[in-house]
């Protein structure tokens, strides 16, 4: 889960997002292949497989036409696609589990990103190799509430003190701290995105989730709503579209990288520099060629375990959404189907 959009933009883009949501969704805007679907951040190369299925004509072959939009406040994708503001919503697999133990009336038909992004990238200098490395250390997160608790649980499977890793929150500017000095490391940064802009300026050492001890997750997910799936079944047939467009799309980047730089280049224009780009698009490829490759699949048993994972670690200790300071206690086997994919 990341912060790559900038503050300012997500507060002038707020009130229009509201704006957008209500006057799109396909329910109301009399065009049975329209659909609306919410973005976490700005484009970027995580979602190279919407743009360029969108690029090659894949969501004109399958017969639906999306709008995406960016976000205002990236903690509502669940709330919107809940209420029907949204038709679909790019979310994380943590933000689906949090929000369906509240209550919300969502569910993640497939994944976008199959694998954890959250990764720890430290100065090579800092000697950080190993978990174990980090006693000591100080460590900039962006304030997101998985973040701590995650590297506490890091630190303890590793054998040393939690408390001797210092955290400090630096917000968006993860960059820049490391960059900076001000830290031995940054977490939350993505790989194939600060990761890439961080190794061109500096030497660094990258260790991802699975190698920081943290349970597997969909790092990007797409949310639906569940009874509108079983009630409505136009909205239905148009997610079921919608992913397998999007199941093209990433086919097509997989097969010709040139066709998602191609894709992305003017969605991005002025956030990358094109060389960057290309190496981002190819650093993202390698991930989702490492996830297996198949567009949209999940593991309920997978789910299950890391929706156990964050109830035991404190990740679904806050008050619940209808005030009453309780949670439900939620299956993540049950928060997502695959149903929907062209797979199916």
């Amino acid at each position: 889960m990341k912060h790559r959009i900038l503050a300012v933009v997500a507060l002038l883009t707020a009130a229009a997002t509201t704006v957008s949501l209500t006057a799109c969704s396909s329910d109301d805007s009399g065009d049975s292949t329209r659909l609306s679907v919410l973005l976490d951040w700005n484009p970027n190369p995580d979602h190279l497989a919407m743009y360029t299925a969108e690029h090659t004509g894949a969501y004109d072959d399958h017969g639906v036409d999306p709008e995406f939009i960016l976000p205002g406040n990236t903690a509502d994708a669940a709330k919107e696609v809940a209420l029907g503001h949204a038709d679909l919503a790019v979310s994380y697999e943590t933000d689906t589990v949090i929000a369906a133990s509240q209550g919300l009336d969502v569910i993640s038909v497939g994944a976008l990103i199959p694998t954890p992004l959250n990764a720890l990238i430290a100065r090579k200098s800092a000697g950080i190799h190993a978990p174990a490395d980090l006693a000591g250390k100080k460590v900039a997160i962006s304030g997101l509430p998985s973040q701590e608790p995650s590297l506490r649980y890091a630190a303890r499977k590793a054998g040393i003190d939690p408390d001797s890793v210092r955290m400090p929150n630096v917000q968006q500017n993860l960059n820049q701290a490391l960059l900076s000095d001000q830290v031995d490391a940054i977490y939350g940064a993505y790989p194939n995105i600060e990761g890439v802009e961080l190794a061109e300026q500096t030497d660094i050492t990258t260790l991802t989730a699975t190698q920081l001890g943290i349970p597997d997750a969909a790092e990007l997910v797409l949310l639906a709503n569940p009874t509108r799936l079983t009630e409505d079944a136009a909205y239905a047939g148009r997610v079921r579209d919608f992913l397998a467009g999007t199941a093209d799309g990433q086919a097509a980047a997989l097969a010709d990288s040139a066709a998602a730089v191609d894709a992305l280049t003017p969605e991005t224009k002025g956030s990358y520099d094109p060389e960057i780009l290309r190496k981002m698009v190819d650093a993202t490829l390698a991930i989702l060629r490492k996830g297996g490759g198949t567009f949209g699949v999940q593991n309920p048993a997978a789910w299950s375990r890391y929706a156990g994972w964050m109830r035991d670690n404190g990740l679904l200790d806050a008050a619940g959404g209808d005030g009453s300071g309780d949670r439900a206690d939620v299956d993540g086997a049950t928060v997502t189907t695959n149903d929907y994919l062209p797979t199916a």
